[in-house]
């Protein structure tokens, strides 16, 4: 192939570095052409002699966070003129059909950045490449560009802007990178919203008033003080998981009395005598997805973090602000040889929210929703545009299994066996989440909830026109569970009622197995067992463990546990 040719990627092609990427290998082929970001992903035009190589290698040097899904090509009759060069280019709006990815750990280079006394961001928490840092959670649209984040009102330095613009640059087009000069800033307050001063509990490491946020949040974590830290996609409740006194007043003031917490900690040999990793553990905590694993308890407890279960959750410190916790914590060493080592700084890291209610995102709703359970605050001056909370997996039969798919792995779609129309699922009552088809790809949303107050009712439909945003859906169908009194149900038809389109109710259990076919790309029929617990079938009855056999939209009910008799009948 060395005519001119357009080719159309889809995938996660968007703010992973794939761009610098295609400039550098095309231009180490010696192609003209250029690339782009548009609505569908990505698009490249190209002419010259090795475009075979090209092809063949594109696939196989993709950057770390970089996922091809599709290559489509079509002949260019006016193409690049031959040996002009190779050129990256504005993006161009249109039909969205890419997606934004999710949010990634700190890679090894930010980390050494990160720790690097003589470079510019030494201890800066919001350090971050094209290899790493938030997207999901700052971003309002695409194509993914700085101006669709929350980073749109940080104005880049001179140094920055070099480093953005230089195509030899990991930070070229890193639409979250910043600095101390020009980026977001943290703050340590108190209660009442004013900085924490040098005269109250904090020792002070400097001349200024106001000490270092982090060394005085540590500070106040060792004296056995409840923080409220601002994470990703939310705010989390953070104490020392060592002192037992602390995790039973964190447990008083978020009224939970019993359910687990996780642990944070910098790496398996600081957990080795509370969790148990095997080679699949290791490798989950190691993840750049940095989800909460779940292990099982070793030799040692740690007291009231997990009582009466066999499990505990661990998670390591993913993002630069957290991991500068646990730098303070080491004696600010420069260089990276200290993640290697035992860090006795243990952390409970649990979801800053009143009981039953969604994430806290914000500075001012923290300080508001929070009163009385936090006792400072480390905020800092980043939006956070989709809440999105801790996933959390275990290992089942030597593959990872979700107990809670958010941060991380959302917004990743599901690949489906078939096309078909745009539907929007609005989920059941209980630990309810969303899902946007758009043809062969299944978007299923975080984390929401039990929708049994009115911040998680707000939390679903902030989550619903989100979705639909991002990813351009004008729903041709929406589905919602049989049950006419869940408010999934109510908001589904009102939506419809508002966009034109028709509902499709559909049995709790059917979507149980439906979804499990889905998620398989099985299309033929199947028997499957609903175990799940009470829904309302079709019968008008409460169904909760059925044997059904599911074809498609067609489901029968063969056989189901004993009915059991309730008060009232």
């Amino acid at each position: 192939m060395s005519q001119p040719s357009l080719f159309l990627l889809n995938g996660l092609v968007q703010g992973v570095g794939f761009r610098p990427y295609v400039w550098r290998l095309a231009t180490e082929l010696g192609l003209s052409g250029w690339v782009r970001n548009d609505g569908a992903g990505v698009t490249i035009a190209l002419d010259g002699a090795r475009i075979e190589e090209f092809i063949a290698r594109l696939p196989r040097e993709l950057p770390p966070l970089a996922r091809l899904d599709q290559i489509r090509v079509e002949p260019l009759s006016a193409g690049p003129v031959p040996g002009s060069g190779f050129h990256i280019v504005d993006s161009e709006a249109g039909a969205v059909t890419t997606t934004i990815g999710p949010d990634a750990a700190t890679c090894p280079d930010c980390i050494a950045d990160l720790c690097d006394p003589s470079g510019r961001r030494w201890r800066y928490a919001f350090t971050t490449c094209t290899h790493c840092g938030p997207r999901y959670t700052v971003s309002t649209g695409l194509p993914y560009d700085r101006a669709r984040t929350s980073l749109a009102g940080f104005p880049l330095c001179a140094p920055c802007t070099a480093e953005y613009t230089d195509l030899a640059d990991r930070r070229f087009h890193a639409e979250t990178t910043c600095c101390p000069d020009c980026g977001p800033q943290l703050r340590l307050l108190d209660e009442n919203g004013v900085d924490f001063a040098v005269d109250r509990e904090i020792p002070a490491k400097n001349t200024d008033r106001a000490p270092d946020p982090i060394a005085a949040t540590l500070a106040l974590l060792r004296a056995g003080r409840i923080v409220a830290i601002k994470g990703l996609g939310g705010f989390h409740l953070a104490c020392n998981a060592r002192n037992p006194d602390a995790v039973a007043e964190l447990r008083r003031r978020k009224a939970r009395e019993a359910k687990p917490f996780a642990v944070m900690g910098l790496n398996p040999g600081a957990l080795a005598a509370f969790a148990e990793f095997g080679d699949g553990e290791r490798a989950l905590f190691a993840d750049i997805a940095a989800p909460i694993v779940l292990c099982r308890k070793g030799a040692n407890e740690l007291a009231g973090v997990a009582p009466g279960l066999p499990w505990l959750g661990v998670m390591r410190p993913a993002t630069p602000l957290h991991l500068l916790l646990w730098h303070e914590a080491a004696g600010r060493p420069a260089g990276t040889d200290w993640l290697a080592e035992e860090n006795e700084l243990l952390l409970v890291m649990t979801s800053a929210n009143p009981q039953g209610e969604p994430l806290v995102t914000g500075n001012a709703e923290a300080l508001q929703r929070l009163n009385g359970i936090a006792d400072a605050f480390l905020v800092h001056d980043r939006d956070i545009v989709v809440r999105c909370d801790d996933s959390v997996v275990r290992m089942s039969d030597g593959a990872p299994a979700f107990l809670r798919r958010a941060r991380g792995y959302v917004p990743l779609p599901i690949p489906l066996a078939d096309d078909g129309p745009a539907v929007l699922a609005l989920g059941a009552h209980l630990k309810n989440a969303v899902c946007v088809l758009r043809g062969r790809q299944a978007f299923v949303s975080q984390h929401i909830g039990s929708l049994d107050n009115a911040a998680t009712l707000a939390f679903l439909e902030e989550t619903v026109a989100h979705m639909l945003a991002v990813l351009d859906v004008k729903p041709a169908l929406i589905a919602h569970d049989l049950h006419p009194d869940y408010a999934s149900t109510a908001l589904a038809l009102r939506l419809a009622g508002e966009l034109g389109v028709p509902t499709r109710a559909v049995g709790h259990h059917h979507a149980h197995i439906g979804a499990i076919c889905a998620e398989h790309g099985v299309n033929d029929p199947l028997l499957g067992l609903a175990l799940d617990g009470v829904g309302l079938g079709p019968d008008g009855g409460a169904w909760g463990g059925e044997l059904l056999r599911v074809d498609g939209a067609d489901c029968r009910r063969l056989g189901h546990l004993r009915p059991l008799a309730l008060p009232g009948a």
